[in-house]
This record gives C-alpha cells, sequence and structure tokens, in this order.
C-alpha cells in the first residue's frame, strides 16, 4: 500500500484539511464558503477545450466590446465542484496548471469519471483512496 500520489492511483478529498469540525474536518474556518463546506465540495479547475471555445466565439456571448471598450476574451477555465464522497483517478500527479492568463503551481490532475473531464485540483488537498 502506498501514501504516495502518482499517476493512476485513486484519490479522494482529504476530509481533514478540507472541512471545518462540524462537518468532519480539522478546520475552524470553512476553506471557500459555508455552502462547500456543508455540501462536502471543493472547486478545482477545468479547461475548457477547443470546441467549447469555438461554441462560445460563435454565441451572442462573444459578440460586441466590454464597458472598457476591449474585445471580449474566450473563458480559460471553468470551476469545478470535487465532491469528498467520490473517487477520482489521478491523470499527472504533480503539474503546473496555466489557467487565468498565469500558471498555477501545485496542482494534480485528475479525471472526473462521472463527467470525462480533467480537473486541476491542489495537491495538498487530496489523499490516496485506500
Amino acid at each position: 500500500m502506498t501514501t504516495k500520489i502518482s499517476k493512476g492511483s485513486l484519490v479522494r478529498l482529504n476530509t481533514a484539511v478540507c472541512f471545518t469540525t462540524a462537518n468532519g474536518g480539522l478546520r475552524r474556518f470553512p476553506m471557500t464558503n459555508s455552502l462547500n463546506d456543508d455540501r462536502g465540495t471543493v472547486e478545482g479547475t477545468r479547461i475548457p477545450s477547443r470546441d467549447e471555445i469555438d461554441a462560445w466565439y460563435d454565441s451572442e456571448s462573444s459578440r460586441g466590446m466590454t464597458c472598457d471598450g476591449e474585445t471580449k476574451l474566450p473563458p480559460t477555465a471553468y470551476a469545478v465542484s470535487i465532491h469528498k464522497d467520490r473517487v477520482y483517478t489521478v491523470v499527472r500527479a504533480r503539474c503546473v496548471g496555466s489557467w487565468g492568463y498565469r500558471r498555477h503551481s501545485g496542482q494534480t490532475l485528475v479525471l472526473d469519471t462521472e463527467t470525462g473531464h480533467e480537473i486541476y485540483v491542489k495537491r495538498d488537498l487530496l489523499e490516496v483512496a485506500v
């Protein structure tokens, strides 16, 4: 049995690190907000596919200018909920995600088998599922 996160291993959210004492963790205050804490979720980040970006360019949302007079840019990331009662497969154990026009280190890329999306999650929030 290994406790190290590696490619292909199964991981889940570390309840002690992610949630308050009222929801089974060790935190005094919620990590992001009380709604996520009560639902047992943490926000991860998903990069849009080329098809989603092309669909955005074809939609009404991409037309016109912003209030500053600049052209609109397509979304670079979507927030996705990671659930504490689910197990995820690791695609890349240690990686640096790039969204929001900057780099985010300390990430793990996991596969959500229910949606088929690859999601970036902070490595500190995960533990190997046994």
